[in-house]
């Protein structure tokens, strides 16, 4: 069974779906670049003058991306592109390596030869990309949907989904700015999760994939809590200063 792997497949009557899930799919890639970092506002009307459209279908692009959590509205404000804590990255992480675990398990007796032949010609996209991070983020985040996608278990798969598109940017910075070479091992670990999907072994494959999302939210809620720290220690120095008596 196949899903939708982008946007929402909601129909919307009074707008082109074509234009409103370009503009979901143009600003979900800027915001997993970080072109468009957290905390930024996203103003209606400087978005369609970008891209040359009323704001109506920038409106509802914005909904579909609040759906994933990506985007925050607030209302009278507008919307601003999502922030979170190293704690709400570490609920995120606990939830995906358990649903993760569980979609994987189940996909397995779905598994069929054309399946592992696509898996393994992602992971051999991966080996070989030398270009930017974010395309190597996208293929991580293809191969596992991919592999979910067989489990048939539609509600399971989107929750996977959205909570995917919510960590997605702190997997980019985090690999950009700490460990470029982190995403680039992963097939290793992606290979030992298809092996195990071509001997049947859906345990075993559910016990890969959960240390294998587990091992990822250790390391990126461990770099966000730093950049907090960080963070909060430039503002208490600046306090400091502006109370100076001297």
């Amino acid at each position: 069974m196949i899903f939708d792997q982008g946007a929402s497949t909601i129909k919307t009557l009074s707008i082109p779906r074509t234009v409103k899930v370009s503009l979901v799919e143009t600003l979900r890639d800027e915001i997993i670049r970080g072109d468009l970092t957290p905390g930024q506002y996203l103003r209606l009307e400087e978005i369609a003058a970008r891209f040359d459209v009323s704001t109506m279908p920038v409106r509802e692009a914005l909904r579909d991306l609040e759906a994933d959590g990506m985007v925050t509205n607030f209302p009278h404000r507008g919307a601003r592109v999502t922030e979170l804590s190293a704690d709400e990255l570490q609920d995120i992480y606990d939830i995906r390596a358990n649903l993760e675990e569980m979609a994987a398990r189940s996909a397995v007796p779905f598994v069929t030869k054309p399946l592992i032949t696509e898996l393994a010609a992602l992971i051999e996209e991966i080996e070989n990309h030398s270009g930017d991070v974010a395309t190597l983020v996208t293929l991580n985040h293809e191969f596992h949907l991919t592999l979910y996608a067989a489990s048939g278990r539609k509600h399971l798969y989107d929750l996977i989904r959205t909570l995917r598109y919510r960590s997605q940017h702190y997997l980019h910075v985090y690999t950009a700015e700490i460990d470029t070479s982190g995403l680039r091992q992963t097939p290793g670990e992606h290979r030992a999760i298809l092996e195990a999907c071509k001997c049947g072994d859906a345990e075993q494959a559910a016990a890969l994939t959960r240390e294998h999302i587990a091992e990822a939210g250790r390391a990126i809620v461990k770099y966000q809590r730093e950049r907090e720290t960080s963070a909060g220690a430039v503002v208490v120095e600046s306090n400091a200063r502006n109370h100076d008596p001297r």
